[in-house]
């Protein structure tokens, strides 16, 4: 390798090697052709539905004459949008847009230039950034909603399925595994609650904003943001420009989804172990090893627990993004459009495993209720008896039990080992006095069904606690997909009203 030895050397090298006018090569490759392949291929439907719009509002507001208009229109209607698509960048145009814009021209004798009346590159491809990333949105809300239906019928499924569940991953109290995926629906809501809010920045037109002041010509901003099926136009035209909070909003919301599934995945990833047997991944997500026969390896889980953390990494490089950059009109958002889009897929790809890992899932109900049977983490409520049925100081009880427990551990005994006699033994050597009280409280507090019955209070795991968060979660989940249709409804009545109006204008 032999480097230039003075800045002169270096410059002509570089003119030699990228070239001396508009495009510079190097250019091209990070962004220019980058840019037109992403223009191409997810934004060209996008530029249409904007150019339709755009020029009937300029109609409708006599900035553009009816018969122009309609000329326009019809050749806009012409073009052959897919042949674009098999395109590749050339450098004789800087983008998509100038290349469409000049085959308009081109068919129109001049006239399709008047379709940029009262518009910008700025607002429109701001617009076109908006337009693709609420049809992401879309989709990844969708498959979210999916899972949230699966999760909630796994947890009706297992709302008497008997477990211990964990706290600093050791056996904590008995539970019941629909409780802990009852808790796994609402960190869902909330996730999808703040992917509905960054929804609404993103369904918001900055179309009429222009290139940073709106126009001297009497547009109508209203018109064009419902005809492309928004909310709402952002009314600051600056802001309408310089604002990202609809990338940033967004990238938050999707990070912090990826974790918290991530932390669901983790903990499933544990309970299949042999050590744990709770689950077992149906085959359909597991691999074998080419040596060990035996082997069943929950890839599915693996690629999961992976996968979520490059969706957050991925979410997160948007916002280091937009760090610094300033307010106003900036490229900045472009280099974040692929990433945006990375991040949108590949966590909607991950919810679509994740359902259907959890849709095939098998529970070792046997191993679980046997091992709440065994385990001592019944014992909470021993140490409430206590203080219940004789008025015992709940840390002297908290005291006594934790005594027991370590005794039986020295005796290896397990829960269903205990019996009076230890029990008494115990007390005295605690409380320096026999046990001659009746025997029964303590009994029924060894019973795992028993306990779980008691956490009658709201949120915990008794059958009508239960079966209150469940009706709740039904009604939620009931709203989340009427809230979707309404949103996919808008679009289509938008499409539908642009249409109709074209056709009005082309055959008038």
């Amino acid at each position: 390798m032999k480097l230039p030895q003075t800045f002169a050397e270096v410059k002509r090298q570089v003119q030699m090697q990228e070239g001396t006018s508009y495009p510079g090569k190097a250019l091209v490759a990070m962004e220019l052709q980058p840019g037109y392949d992403r223009a191409k291929s997810t934004m060209i439907g996008h530029m249409l539905s904007i150019n339709e719009a755009h020029l009937l509002m300029l109609i409708k507001q006599k900035i553009v004459d009816e018969e122009q208009g309609k000329l326009i229109m019809r050749e806009l209607e012409e073009i052959d949008y897919a042949s674009y698509k098999e395109k590749s960048y050339t450098g004789q145009y800087e983008d998509l847009f100038f290349e469409i814009e000049a085959e308009l021209i081109q068919r129109t004798q001049g006239l399709g230039g008047n379709l940029h009346l009262g518009r910008s590159r700025n607002d429109m491809c701001l617009c076109l950034s908006h337009m693709v990333i609420r049809e992401d949105l879309q989709h990844l809300l969708e498959q979210l909603i999916t899972v949230e239906n699966t999760v909630l019928k796994f947890a009706q499924q297992h709302k008497e399925t008997l477990y211990v569940v964990h706290t600093h991953t050791q056996h904590a109290q008995p539970s019941v595994l629909g409780h802990y995926f009852l808790g796994v629906f609402d960190m869902l809501q909330r996730d999808e609650q703040r992917l509905r809010s960054a929804y609404l920045q993103v369904n918001r037109s900055p179309m009429g904003a222009a290139a940073i002041n709106t126009s001297g010509f009497p547009l109508d901003r209203a018109m064009v943001s419902e005809l492309i099926g928004c909310d709402d136009y952002i009314s600051n035209a600056y802001d309408a420009i310089g604002n990202s909070d609809f990338f940033t909003e967004t990238a938050s919301a999707m990070s912090l989804a990826a974790l918290n599934l991530g932390r669901v995945v983790t903990d499933m990833t544990l309970w299949a172990t042999e050590e744990l047997h709770m689950i077992k991944v149906a085959d359909g997500y597991i691999s074998t090893s080419s040596i060990m026969p035996q082997k069943r390896n929950p890839i599915a889980l693996e690629h999961l627990r992976s996968s979520l953390s490059l969706t957050k990494g991925l979410a997160d490089s948007i916002l280091l993004g937009f760090m610094k950059s300033p307010y106003g009109d900036i490229s900045d958002y472009e280099d974040a459009e692929d990433p945006m889009a990375q991040a949108t897929k590949l966590l909607s790809m991950n919810y679509r495993l994740f359902n259907a890992v959890l849709a095939t899932l098998e529970v070792d109900e046997k191993t679980l209720t046997n091992r709440a049977y065994e385990s001592f983490s019944v014992v909470t409520e021993m140490a409430d008896q206590l203080y219940r049925a004789y008025q015992i100081p709940f840390r002297k009880a908290h005291h006594l039990v934790a005594t027991l427990v370590k005794e039986a551990g020295k005796q290896n005994l397990n829960l269903k080992m205990l019996d009076e006699s230890f029990f008494a033994d115990v007390y005295e050597q605690v409380m320096g006095k026999a046990f001659t009280l009746d025997f029964t409280p303590i009994r029924e507090s060894l019973d795992p069904l028993a306990f779980v019955a008691k956490r009658d209070v709201e949120g915990g795991t008794s059958a009508r606690a239960m079966q209150t968060m469940l009706d709740e979660a039904h009604q939620h989940l009931d709203e989340s997909v009427a809230w979707f249709g309404g949103i996919m409804a808008q679009q289509q009545t938008a499409e539908k009203k642009r249409k109709a109006l074209i056709g009005q204008l082309l055959n008038s």
